[in-house]
Order: C-alpha cells, then structure tokens, then sequence
C-alpha cells in the first residue's frame, strides 16, 4: 500500500515538474519577444570601426593600407587616378612590391615597386598606349610570380 502511495506521490511530483518546466519555458519565450521588441538590438563594435557601422572602411583606425582594399597606400598615383579604363590595373601594378630574378646566364635584374614603374612610363594617362604599358607592367609580374 505504501508503494501504490509512493508510485502516485512520484508520478504527480514528475507531471507537475514538467507543467512547471513548460510554464518556465514558456515565461522565457515571451519575455525574449518583449524584449527584443522594446530594447534595440545588441551591437556588436569592431576594433578600429570609429564609424560604429559594422565595417572597417578606409581611413578609420582599424585600415591597414597594406592587406586591405587595393593595398595602395596613400593616394594612387595621378597617372593611375587620370587613367579611364586601364585606372583598376594601373592601380594593382602600383600596389606591387619590388621584385628581382636572376636570368640564366647569371645576370640579375631588379625591377623597382610598381608605383616607381607607374611613375616613370613615357605614355600619357587616358591614352590606349598607357594601358598597354600598364598591361605590359602586369604581364611581366605575372610571368615573374
């Protein structure tokens, strides 16, 4: 008899910790709701976003001009800004690093960085002979990397 009393006692205990866990679960839910509907949502601040607007964009604290964007540091050259169409390659060959090889009979050649090579062309900005030495300046990086 003690254990048919027991065995109830039990069953009851387990129906209402599970009426009350479903109360609870329920509480959480609507009060998550009521929550997020008054208070605005939390914002996440990235290091160097001075902005607040989710992205680090050039120019804020967090930039760095040498792994991000077109990895120009400073302002492009005028030649690649009056460029027209070549002014996308004009800028990647101006991003380049100095560079050598050594030819097969022993030779070395030393290639400055791209924003000296940029600087040095004979061609005019703008002009079809600009783009081809740009694309030029870019094919010879390309065959060396």
């Amino acid at each position: 008899m003690l254990r048919r009393i027991l065995n109830r006692v039990s069953a009851a205990a387990v129906a209402a910790g599970l009426v009350a866990l479903l109360a609870l679960a329920l509480l959480a839910t609507v009060n998550a709701t009521a929550r997020s509907a008054d208070s605005p949502a939390p914002t996440i601040t990235v290091t160097g976003d001075d902005n607040r607007d989710g992205t680090v964009d050039e120019d804020e604290t967090g930039w760095d001009c040498r792994t991000m964007g077109n990895r120009l540091c400073g302002p492009a050259p005028q030649a690649c800004q009056r460029a027209g169409a070549a002014a996308a390659q004009c800028a990647t060959v101006a991003s380049r690093p100095a560079y050598a090889w050594t030819n097969p009979d022993g030779s070395r050649v030393n290639i400055p960085d791209g924003r000296a090579l940029v600087l040095d062309l004979d061609e005019r900005p703008g002009t079809p002979e600009f783009a081809a030495a740009v694309a030029a300046l870019d094919a010879e990086w390309r065959d060396h990397h």
